[in-house]
Parts: C-alpha cells; structure tokens; sequence
C-alpha cells in the first residue's frame, strides 16, 4: 500500500465552530464484527489546514476493559503476534511476530494481506478483545473476546476513508452502519496524495476531494 499524505482544509466560514473532522477506517472483511474509533480528529481553524499520513503501518494490543491493556506492538501484513501468559507476567504480553506461514502457529491463521492477534493463553479469567490500530492511532476494537485457547483476530485495512462532522471523540463507540452511512472516498490505487476541502452550503457541511 502507497503512503498517502492528506492535506485537510476548513472553508467552513466559521460553521464549524468547536467541532472536529473525524475520519474513519474500516477492515476489509467482517467489518460488522468491529467498533470503531474515529481515527483522526482535527480541527483546523477557520480557513486553516491540518495534515496526516495513511499506510499500511499496523499494531495491535489486547484489552481487559477497565482492567488490563497489554504492550501495543506493530504487527506487518503476513505476520501474527502470539499473546502469552506466564507465572512472572500472569496477564499476558504480546510477542514479537512471527510469519504467519510458519509452521509453528496451529491454524487458523493470517493470509499474506492481513495482521493477526492468536490468544495462545491457559484460560484467563476474563476474554479480552483486540485493539487494532493504524499509524498509531486507534481504529477499531473486536465486539467478540478474542478467546483463550488459539483464537485468531486477523485485521486487513480497506482503502476507504469515511468522513463526519462532529464532537471530540475517546475510544471505540460507532458501530459500522454510524460510519459507512458518512462521505466516503475510495482512495484510488498509487494516489501519494489527496487534497480535501470541507465547505457549508445549503445548511449542509459538503466535502470535495482531488
């Protein structure tokens, strides 16, 4: 996947306000079994520009809601990172990938195109959920526990962007109908850059992108 840098411009004439340009991520396949995160929020001033990277730089972290995060790891396309737990480190870290083709992780297992968590742990108490995170930012979070005993979350990022306005956002709290129902642009194979203009006409925030 090419590096694409963004080039985001507020023509709002002030409707904008206090609000934020939130921008969304979607995984290629089951992308009902996610919540999602605004991926980035930016709120550039009144004729104002702000500006971000999209590649395909993936990490992933295991979470315990309200009770446990593991290491954030960067885990590339083909590869799987292995969550284990142990006497010294009961909860669990994830560890440094391996290539998903390698013999020694049992199936199921990544295609060349995806990332993946395997919970290889001995039953903890509670099931945690895999965090997915692109360019460092939060993307999306598993809605089933990725369970002991060998389960697999795989992630693979869709190259389309999806776009709102609206209030500053923590977490992952939008279901996938709330962000595929938002602008969204296709960003077309090669493109290194994309250049795009929020404006307000007609009572309605409008978006062009080239």
């Amino acid at each position: 996947m090419t590096t694409t840098q963004f080039k985001v411009t507020n023509k709002t004439n002030g409707q904008l306000r206090n609000q934020y340009i939130l921008v969304f991520l979607t995984p290629v396949d089951n992308s009902g079994d996610w919540i999602y995160a605004a991926w980035q929020q930016l709120q550039p001033g009144d004729g104002g520009t702000n500006f971000f990277t999209l590649n395909q730089k993936t990490s992933g972290k295991i979470l315990v809601p309200n009770k446990f995060e593991s290491n954030l790891i960067e885990i590339p396309p083909g590869w799987v990172s292995l969550y284990k737990n142990s006497q010294a480190s009961p909860q669990g870290q994830l560890e440094n990938p391996i290539i998903g083709s390698d013999g020694s992780i049992p199936k199921p297992t990544v295609t060349p195109n995806q990332a993946g968590i395997k919970n290889m742990t001995n039953a903890p108490a509670q099931a945690p959920y895999a965090q997915w995170y692109v360019n460092g930012n939060l993307t999306v979070q598993s809605i089933a526990p990725v369970s002991s005993g060998g389960t697999l979350s795989a992630f693979q990022l869709d190259t389309k962007l999806y776009w709102s306005v609206g209030n500053k956002q923590e977490g992952a709290n939008f279901t996938l109908n709330q962000v595929t129902t938002q602008q969204v642009y296709s960003l077309p194979a090669g493109k290194t850059s994309v250049d795009v203009v929020l404006t307000y006409s007609n009572n309605q925030f409008q978006w062009s992108f080239s």
